[in-house]
C-alpha cells in the first residue's frame, strides 16, 4: 500500500465526513460541495485501487489476500451508493448518510493498511 496516499485518504475522508455530518446537524440537505468532496474522495480511492493492483501484479501480496481484495472492492462502492441514496432523497438525513459513508471509507482504508501489513 502507498502509505502517503492512505494517510491522505484518511484525512480527506474525515474532512468529508465532518462536512456532511455538520450539514446534517444544521438540518441541511446535501449540496454541490458535499457531492464534489465525495467525488474527490472517490478519485483518491480509485488511485489507491490502481496502486494496489500494480503492487499485486509486481508480486507483492497482502497477508490475507481475500480480505484485502474484499475491502478494496467495498471501499470504492460505498461512496457512489451513498451519493445515489442522497440524490434520491434530499433531506438532512441524506447528509448524515454521506457522513457515515465517509467514516466507513476511513475505516476501510485503515483496515486495508492493517491487512496489507499483516496486522
Amino acid at each position: 500500500m502507498i502509505d502517503v496516499l492512505s494517510t491522505g485518504l484518511i484525512v480527506v475522508g474525515l474532512l468529508f465526513a465532518a462536512l456532511s455530518l455538520g450539514s446534517a446537524l444544521l438540518k441541511r440537505a446535501p449540496d454541490n460541495l458535499q457531492v464534489g468532496a465525495a467525488a474527490v474522495v472517490e478519485v483518491l480511492l480509485l488511485v489507491q485501487v490502481v496502486g494496489a493492483v500494480v503492487q499485486l501484479i509486481r508480486g507483492e501480496r497482502a497477508a490475507e489476500f481475500a480480505t484485502f481484495l474484499t475491502y478494496l472492492i467495498v471501499s470504492i462502492l460505498v461512496l457512489p451508493i451513498a451519493v445515489l441514496w442522497a440524490a434520491s432523497e434530499r433531506n438532512r438525513w441524506s447528509s448524515a448518510v454521506l457522513g457515515v459513508a465517509g467514516l466507513v471509507v476511513v475505516v476501510l482504508v485503515v483496515r486495508l493498511q492493517q491487512v496489507w501489513a499483516g496486522a
